[in-house]
């Protein structure tokens, strides 16, 4: 008897009516690189993955192609017994030993968090990006992006930690933990984790990045562990980290989006950074809380020639004349090619708002904070956000000014013109810290945003100061 593969039995389930009732709510393609869009199971596998039935492989793949064993037959079915019946999973230590596995079974925790998906949060649930981030060794410090997804209601928090890999705190990087917290309307965040540059030959090491503990009744989707790949640059391999692959690195042009409900349509940009030779990545929307009554779907490909380094394409938004509130759209890429690669920035949000219940502007500028807590050697992320509106082009100055911290000893001055496209609602400014041998107090030094173009304005949120611990 032939066995199945893990794409036939999610569509088994399908055929036999077992799924009937369940609401397909993304599609598989939407959030596995190796599920092919268009495909007869690429609904089911979305449909499964959204309710938490089934999670891939740890590497964030689905092996579509790959044959179950009767083992994970039987975890499926219980996730899908305590999901029709509402029980919980016990789930034995001796489960995580199998390293490739259809549905995952690793800890108590992640099997709770995969059942409660099926569950409404209105306030979301937090992932990480992407499954794997990457960083040269010298690089100093590498940007870890969550986004919250599947609802944005009230002001949440998540906590985060580091934990060792193949790779020593303390040797390799700096151990790394806190709370993250996004305010009401908002999707993203994000943390850093310092890199330590040892000057030792020892290859490629990793870094295990965890999500725990949300508040504010959000839960923790998937995934919400994730693996930091620590580039040695002593090994002359020829391993080069996001910033410096010459056939291109590709991002979204900023974290978060804004578009009109009666604006017709909004252009969502993609960078590349490193424009040597041709290379083409792959984009596709779908839903959050957004559905096809409120924008129209995208998947297709983008191709970037010698030397280019933005392209954009078009989402067209539908205006459904019902008092709702936002919504949001969640965007993704993926399948570089040519030897180019993705960022750590390769999924975004796009929020259409509600124009039964907000008026849509030029947008009201402000910092996220106005103060922040920072050590020696790691990098400071100032949010910047574009509120009421994201009408045209806009611009803002920045510049940081000495207090108690002097530029050039305990951090590196930064200023300069922040600039948001037309549809841009959200982007940050990072500020390196410096180390010193001095035995220093707490210093401090100031951020300040100012002098807004394109019909913006301020608010009265543009000063920020910086404590240097």
């Amino acid at each position: 008897m032939k066995r199945p593969n893990a794409a036939s039995l999610v569509v088994l389930g399908f055929s036999l009516g077992i799924f009937a009732s369940a609401q397909a709510s993304s599609l598989g393609s939407s959030v596995f690189p190796d599920v092919p869009n268009g495909t007869y199971y690429d609904s089911a596998v979305g449909d499964m993955y959204a309710a938490g039935i089934i999670t891939g492989y740890a590497n964030g793949t689905f092996g579509p192609n790959d044959y179950v064993t009767r083992g994970q037959v039987a975890v499926l079915m219980q996730r899908l017994k305590a999901d029709l019946t509402g029980q919980s999973i016990a789930v034995s230590s001796s489960s995580s030993s199998s390293s490739r596995r259809i549905v995952s079974s690793s800890s108590s925790s992640t099997t709770s968090s995969a059942v409660a998906s099926t569950e409404s949060h209105p306030a979301g649930s937090f992932r990480f990006t992407t499954g794997s981030f990457k960083a040269d060794e010298n690089e100093g410090t590498v940007l870890i992006n969550i986004i919250r997804y599947g609802g944005n209601k009230g002001t949440v928090t998540v906590e985060y930690e580091t934990i060792d890999g193949t790779a020593d705190a303390g040797s390799d990087y700096d151990s790394t933990s806190g709370r993250i917290t996004i305010a009401d309307g908002k999707t993203t965040g994000s943390f850093t984790v310092p890199i330590i540059d040892d000057n030792e030959s020892e290859g490629n090491e990793t870094v295990t990045l965890k999500l725990k503990d949300p508040t504010g009744d959000a839960a923790l989707g998937s995934p919400d562990t994730a693996t930091l790949t620590i580039v040695d640059n002593d090994a002359g391999d020829g391993s080069t980290a996001d910033a410096v692959n010459s056939k291109g690195v590709f991002t979204f042009s900023a974290p978060e989006y804004e578009g009109a409900e009666d604006g017709e349509s909004i252009d969502i940009t993609i960078e590349r950074t490193g424009t040597s030779g041709s290379a083409s990545v792959k984009y596709q929307t779908s839903n959050g809380t957004a559905d096809g009554n409120n924008y129209d779907a995208e998947t297709a490909t983008l191709t970037f020639g010698d030397g280019e380094s933005t392209k954009t394409f078009t989402i067209k938004i539908r205006d459904n004349e019902e008092k709702k509130g936002n919504k949001t759209v969640n965007l993704k890429i993926s399948n570089p090619t040519d030897g180019s690669e993705l960022g750590s920035l390769s999924t975004a949000t796009l929020v259409i708002v509600d124009d039964e219940l907000s008026t849509f502007g030029n947008g009201n500028i402000r910092l996220t904070e106005d103060t922040y807590s920072v050590f020696e050697g790691d990098t400071v992320k100032i949010l910047v956000d574009r509120l009421k509106g994201s009408k045209g082009e806009v611009t803002v100055k920045y510049q940081t000014a000495n207090l108690l911290a002097k530029s050039g000893t305990d951090y590196t001055e930064t200023n300069g013109t922040l600039t948001f496209r037309s549809g841009e609602s959200q982007k940050y400014i990072l500020i390196p810290v410096l180390t010193d041998s001095a035995n220093d107090p707490r210093e401090t030094f100031s951020f300040t945003i100012s002098d807004p173009t394109g019909g913006a304005t301020l608010d009265i949120v543009k000063k920020a100061t910086i404590t240097i611990e």
